[in-house]
Parts: structure tokens; sequence; C-alpha cells
């Protein structure tokens, strides 16, 4: 093997992605043909992909990748999450996340983002009206829809019942704001989304670059209309 394409994908390992502008060598590695075809053995074997975004290349692990996916072990100790806290909190996190997500970047076209920044309270503020029209749905509507909807009620009902009110940098979750703070701290280790001192969620460069590369995903899609779907739902009844 070339030891060019080690030297790349040892600096994707590194920082998760090859810049251009940093490192014009590292990149030129990368443009090899020769190199790109032994960086696609390294793709199926070690179970990851590669996204071009501009003038970066991003390294992602897929389904297939068992040394970067996390279970809800390596979740809790990301959140700094004591086995106090339950599981159920845990997959409400991952519903918020997704939701936050989703007021970012449900554009149409080849640029799905749609807003640049939001605040924290408006983010509580609308994730809890959209809990309110889930929970609606759920006590006012006749017919069943798909299994997980049920499962996601419950998640929004979970979120109703913490504590609305009180400090905006509280890390307790028992509160709407702990819960945000949780999963923006994480987000922001993660580099995805940052908070600046005004108190407004905007995503980093790094997202934005990586969502048309997810927005790609069947999963992704289906939670988008499944959104929409509940809120339209809601509205009509």
């Amino acid at each position: 093997m070339n030891r060019k394409t080690v030297e790349v994908f040892h600096a994707l390992m590194k920082n998760g992605w090859i810049d251009r502008r940093e490192d014009h060598i590292i990149w030129s590695y990368a443009d090899d043909v020769e190199i790109q075809e032994e960086l696609e053995e390294f793709k199926s074997v070690m179970g990851i992909d590669l996204f071009r975004a501009g003038d970066r290349l991003y390294m992602i692990p897929t389904q297939d990748n068992d040394l970067f996916l996390k279970n809800n072990v390596d979740y809790r100790r990301d959140i700094k999450a004591d086995n106090t806290v339950r599981t159920r909190d845990l997959y409400l996190m991952n519903y918020l996340s997704i939701y936050l997500i989703y007021l970012f970047f449900n554009g149409e076209g080849s640029d799905p983002l749609c807003r640049e920044f939001i605040s924290k309270e408006d983010f509580v503020a609308l994730f809890t009206e959209h809990c309110k029209s889930v929970e609606k749905t759920s006590l006012e509507g006749d017919d069943k829809e798909q299994d997980y909807s049920d499962n996601f009620r419950q998640l929004a009902s979970a979120w109703l019942g913490k504590l609305g009110n009180g400090d905006p940098t509280s890390q307790r979750f028992d509160n709407k704001y702990g819960i945000v703070n949780r999963i923006l701290n994480k987000y922001k280790a993660d580099e995805l989304f940052d908070v600046g001192e005004d108190d407004l969620i905007r995503p980093t460069r790094k997202m934005k670059d990586l969502m048309p590369y997810f927005l790609r995903k069947d999963r992704i899609i289906e939670i988008q209309n499944w959104i929409k779907e509940e809120e339209s739902n809601a509205a009509n009844q």
C-alpha cells in the first residue's frame, strides 16, 4: 500500500476531515487516483464513508463501523449522565436533537439550511409546542398511525413533564433548559453547533457541510416527514 494513502487516512482519523487550505500536501495526496482507489478499500474494511464538501474531505462512520458507533453507555458518558438518569430521558434527548436539526435543515433543494440561528428560549418554546401537538394527536386521534409514533408521543409527554422555568444555564435532567444544555454541550464537543454569549444556537461549518450527505439518507427524510405529519394532524383537529 502507498505510504501516502496511510498518511491521508491518518489525517482523517486524527481530525475527522482534511482541509485543502490547512494541509494542501495531504489534500493533493487525496486527489491522486491511485490513492483514491486504495481509500476505497479502507472504506469497505473500516466501515467508513468519505464525503467532499468544498475544500474539505470528511470521514463519516457508517452503520457497519464497530469502532465509532456508540451505545447508551457511551452516550451517558458523553452527556455526563449517571445511572440515575432514566433511559427514557436519553431517548428524549435524541428526539430533541433531531428536532433541533430539523429546525435548521428542512429547506428544499441543494441547500437545506433554512435559518442561521435560534435562541435557546425560542427553541424550548417551539419544541414544547410541538410536543403539545403530538400529545393532542394522541389524546384526540381516532386512528393509530405507525407503531413508532406511540413511542414519540411518550417522549413528548416526558418533555412536557419537565420543569419549564428556572436557570437557563441549568444542567438538571428534570428541567427543560437542563436537557437542552446537555445536548448543546455534546454538540459543541462534536463541533456541530455553537452557542454564543448572546445565547443564540448556530450550526458550525462542519454541520452545514455534512447535512447534504445525511439528508440523502432515508431515515432522516422519514423523520422530517413524520414531524410534518404530526403537526399537520394536530392542526386539523
